[in-house]
């Protein structure tokens, strides 16, 4: 396993931000207690119980936190809890690249991503849930193909990762995102492309503080400027890593042996050279290393030491070191090795072997060759992969396109079918509208004919023969209360026949008809504020209508001896109110009353509004409003 594969398995466990509590601190026999002692338990319990035993048993029981798992997986497939669902295939991906069933754990991860794809429709789920998901899933991928030297596929998984720590801010992870992908360039030979990353990673730890991860990427770049030969670059990134490794040597003593290899190399270059300085750094490698260390240390400090012997011209010594700085297995070799191999055809051929010079020189062709052709098989398997998942991404897009279209042809059709409706109710509320007015229009022209046409023949007619009755019986002395009673129903037959259709209201309007009511009837008194135009004719009928059925029922009804009539005309609207001091209307007057029906029903074909306030003893006063 590479060395910064750690950092990896780092990332898979504390990248995630989904908002799940960090179970595996959790008490296992507590929890298996619970799920055996046969108590009622509901499945949002159930399921939760078996997550919190899925992570509790991970560090410590393999198969019971597999078994775990199935359970989640399975409770949640029932209940469609799909975060718990991506948390067990998860799990479940992590245990099968552990025990290294990568096409298992591959499969596992696949599937937890298409399940997250299915949260995108579902309210339940927030795009931070979501993206969490995402980059634990990015990440486990881009461990799998890392730990099987899949370097493109792994920096292809960990870029998906990378915006979404961008987009979230997460800059612990992004530290750690950069110097793998630095790492894993480093690897393939791209320098330009580590350098960049491991300098991203150094930005990212300075505004972090994250001291470690800031010299862990100095160590890689120094790596860099040594193979380019570049002594001010080289010197002046590794002297930040060389003190913090050297103050916590007893924490990281396998970097810390890095980082003195790398010194060692550094005081070799040409025009900088301290042989002295340069084996003391080798020396000091050498106390540090040991077999538990990852052979690629080993084999790094070894072959340090080698390169400080063959400059002071050590061979023997030399030929011991480099002989340790490779693998025993060829089967196992690394890119590393062929420098190594070419070290030791130069000490081989120092020393007059020229058999094993010329086996060693043979070594570094043949490597080569078969690096190259691993190489460009492994990078032809991995494109194909690539492009089958940006093939796979792109049909997903595909469908998500479509899938939102026709969302949005739903959307509008809808919308559509709700404007016809609504134009449809429109159109038949205005035609009810135009013959409720029509009728309504009628039926006024009618009344008004009929109360002119009953005016006149009280008037000419009734009011006729009572002045010839009254002619006849003037001279009859004997007969004075007979006289006066003609008279008063004389002088109220034209009060009838004017209040029925009064000729002022249709020669001089509404102004001069109110201010005539207000005289006829005593205790009243008429007021008029605003502008003096002229309304209507429909609407100074309706309005003094309304006036006479009022004051009519104050004085009838309410015993009242004061009115006031108020008439106010504005731009928009005009107000008519009637107040008296009567005794006040009840509630069931004010709903039920035929007179307020009658106002009620005649100010509503003019979309009027009409307030009663009134209290008990208190009088009351009448506000009808019908807009111009």
């Amino acid at each position: 396993m590479r060395p910064f594969l750690l950092l990896s398995l780092i990332l898979l466990c504390v990248t995630a931000r989904a908002d799940y509590a960090d179970h595996r601190n959790r008490k296992v026999d507590s929890l298996e207690q619970v799920l055996q002692s046969g108590q009622t338990l509901n499945d949002e319990q159930r399921i939760l119980a078996y997550r919190d035993l899925m992570w509790g048993y991970l560090q410590i029981d393999g198969k019971r936190a597999e078994a775990n798992a199935q359970q989640v997986l399975a409770l949640s497939n029932e209940r469609k809890w799909l975060n718990l669902r991506v948390d067990a295939l998860r799990m479940l991906g992590m245990l099968a690249y552990g025990g290294d069933r990568f096409d298992e754990a591959l499969r596992y991860y696949n599937w937890a991503l298409a399940v997250t794809d299915t949260m995108r429709t579902d309210s339940r789920f927030s795009e931070k849930a979501i993206d969490d998901n995402l980059s634990s899933i990015y990440g486990a991928i881009g461990n799998l193909y890392n730990i099987q030297d899949k370097n493109l596929l792994a920096i292809e998984y960990y870029q998906k990762a990378m915006p979404i720590f961008e987009k979230y801010g997460w800059r612990e992870s992004l530290t750690i995102l950069h110097h793998n992908i630095a790492e894993l360039y480093l690897s393939m030979g791209n320098e330009n492309e580590a350098e960049r990353h491991y300098q991203q990673a150094i930005v990212k730890g300075k505004e972090t503080g994250d001291s470690l991860m800031m010299v862990m990427s100095r160590r890689g770049l120094a790596k860099i400027y040594i193979d380019r030969d570049d002594y001010q670059q080289a010197k002046q990134t590794i002297d930040p890593a060389y003190a913090y490794y050297h103050a916590h040597r007893d924490e990281e003593p396998s970097d810390y042996a890095e980082v003195l290899a790398s010194l060692a190399k550094i005081n070799l270059m040409s025009g900088h050279e301290n042989l002295t300085q340069a084996k003391a750094f080798a020396l000091e490698a050498l106390n540090v290393v040991n077999d538990e260390m990852m052979t690629e240390t080993r084999c790094n400090v070894f072959a340090a030491a080698a390169m400080v012997e063959m400059r002071a011209k050590n061979w023997k010594a030399a030929l011991q070191y480099a002989l340790q700085s490779i693998h025993k297995n060829d089967d196992e070799a690394t890119f590393s090795d062929v420098g190594c191999y070419e070290m030791l055809a130069n000490i081989y051929m120092q020393l007059g072997n020229k058999e094993e010079a010329s086996r060693y020189i043979s070594k570094v062709r043949t490597m080569m060759e078969r690096f190259s052709t691993q190489n460009y098989q492994s990078s032809i398997s991995q494109m194909e992969v690539l492009y089958n998942i940006e093939k796979k991404q792109k049909l997903i897009e595909q469908l998500n396109r479509e899938k939102k279209w026709h969302l949005w042809a739903g959307i509008l059709l809808s919308a559509l079918l709700l404007i016809l409706a609504l134009a449809f109710f429109l159109l038949w509320r205005g035609v009810r509208l135009q013959r409720s007015t029509a009728l309504f229009k009628a039926r006024f022209e009618g009344e008004v004919a009929e109360r002119s046409r009953i005016a006149r023949d009280l008037h000419d007619g009734l009011g006729g023969m009572l002045t010839m009755l009254r002619l006849k019986i003037e001279g009859d002395a004997s007969k004075p209360e007979l006289l006066k009673q003609l008279g008063d129903t004389a002088t109220e037959l034209r009060h009838v026949a004017h209040h029925l259709m009064p000729e002022q209201l249709l020669k001089n309007g509404l102004m001069t008809s109110l201010q005539d009511l207000a005289i006829s009837v005593p205790g009243a008194h008429f007021s008029h504020f605003g502008n003096d135009e002229r309304l209507s004719q429909e609407v100074e009928v309706v309005l003094y209508r309304c006036a006479y059925e009022l004051v009519n029922n104050a004085v009838k009804h309410a015993h009242a001896n004061r009115i006031d009539i108020q008439l106010m005309q504005e731009e928009s609207q005009v107000t008519l109110t009637v107040s008296d001091n009567g005794r006040g209307l009840d509630s069931e007057s004010q709903q039920g009353g035929v007179g307020l029906q009658n106002i009620r029903e005649r100010i509503s074909h003019y979309h009027g509004t009409m307030h009663i306030v009134c209290g008990k003893e208190q009088g009351t006063e009448t506000n009808i409003i019908l807009p111009i």
